[in-house]
């Protein structure tokens, strides 16, 4: 009986542990679930598409996020963001970055003056100095097209892929969020054609920068999205995962997100 009861004593803390590392991946992929949407929502005369591919074993939540939501102007904001570390930590920055601009949008047209009240908000609830990069579209449709008003904090810029396959990125790049409290944050219009896209990625996308012969940066992401000209949304998002993925060996180092608008021809 005495060895039976110190046998006890020994392996109960050892079932505890193994079924706390059995339960973290699901607590880690429940919660990250829960900072991203459901569901895309359906925009009229839009197509869209996400992909997200969290990094490491899936045990520990990342900090990327991507939101689309339609405001109370009768137009839609784009959000795609990056929060500087892992954990319960950057998902709390998560989640306060996420509502903090569903709630801005509400108010304000102006994409800039939405990151200003994140960056604000951001200083004043955190004090862990964690910051986070955020690019942030608030879209309009026209009678043919839509129009685009694009700011970033930090973030790598958009994508702007046309019809006819040219490229270019949108805005200027910003200052990070949560670090400061009078941000350099700056609005950019951009007019979209039927057949022009809107590409939108986290900095996981371009981790690989060097150090192999499939390095994609920021250059060659843009040769790539050009090849993609005259596909779907879907197909384009695909594609940038699919070569991010390749270019780090298939074991990338960083969570990838991407998130593709396109304008139905």
């Amino acid at each position: 009986m005495e060895l039976a009861q110190a046998l006890a004593r020994r392996c109960g803390p050892a079932i505890d542990n193994a079924r706390l590392y059995t339960d973290r991946p699901y607590i880690a992929r429940t919660l990250q679930q829960s900072l991203l949407p459901v569901e895309l929502p359906d925009i009229p005369g839009v197509e869209v598409a996400a992909r997200f591919r969290p990094t490491g074993e899936g045990n520990e939540v990342g900090g990327d996020f991507y939101d689309m939501f339609e405001t109370g102007n009768r137009g839609w904001a784009v959000v795609m963001g990056d929060v500087c570390g892992k954990g319960p930590d950057a998902a709390a920055v998560t989640a306060l970055a996420r509502y903090t601009l569903r709630a801005a949008a509400m108010r304000e047209n102006l994409p800039s003056r939405s990151l200003a009240t994140l960056n604000e908000a951001l200083l004043r609830q955190r004090d862990d100095r964690r910051f986070c990069t955020v690019a942030y579209a608030y879209i309009e449709m026209l009678d043919s097209g839509a129009r685009a008003g694009i700011s970033t904090g930090g973030h790598p810029l958009p994508l702007l892929l046309r019809a006819d396959g040219s490229v270019q990125t949108v805005g200027l790049a910003g200052t990070l969020l949560g670090v400061v409290p009078d941000p350099s944050l700056e609005d950019h219009a951009v007019t979209l054609e039927p057949g022009d896209s809107l590409v939108f990625y986290t900095d996981g996308v371009i981790e690989n920068r060097v150090g192999s012969d499939g390095v994609l940066d920021e250059r060659r992401l843009a040769e790539l999205v050009a090849t993609c000209s005259g596909g779907g949304a879907d197909a384009i998002a695909s594609r940038i995962e699919e070569a991010a993925v390749l270019s780090q060996s298939g074991q990338p180092k960083d969570d990838i997100a991407v998130l593709v608008l396109r304008v139905v021809e």
